[in-house]
């Protein structure tokens, strides 16, 4: 048998396999969007009659989701984020004490304690 002919007789079990979501991708983004997680996604489709892994969702969302605008974007570093500009109405930072540990509250005088020991 050649390889032409046996894709032929499969076809419609490989796009059966891939396209179960298909009908379904402008609901699947909706809910991603909305903030709804994979699995209440699965409820979702489980109520229509598709049931799938939670893999098979996460790659189907992955694959198609360079169509899709989303609502706020995951994939940016802290590195990427955009440094918010600073209010005039906003306090002025306080000086940092180098010598003082940053979880230390203000309040506290650290040299003041290590004397007393």
């Amino acid at each position: 048998m050649h390889v032409d002919e046996f894709i032929k007789m499969n076809a419609s079990e490989r796009s059966a396999k891939y396209s179960q979501l298909t009908p379904f991708r402008e609901a699947i983004f909706k809910l991603k969007n909305e903030g709804f997680t994979e699995r209440k996604i699965l409820e979702y489709l489980a109520l229509n009659d598709v049931v799938v892994n939670q893999s098979t969702l996460h790659r189907f969302v992955k694959r198609n989701a360079d169509n899709e605008p989303q609502k706020k974007q995951t994939n940016m570093s802290k590195r990427q984020r955009p440094v918010p500009a600073a209010d005039a109405s906003s306090e002025p930072r306080k000086p940092v004490d180098p010598t003082k540990p940053s979880w230390v509250p203000d309040h506290i005088n650290v040299d003041e304690l290590l004397s007393k020991s």
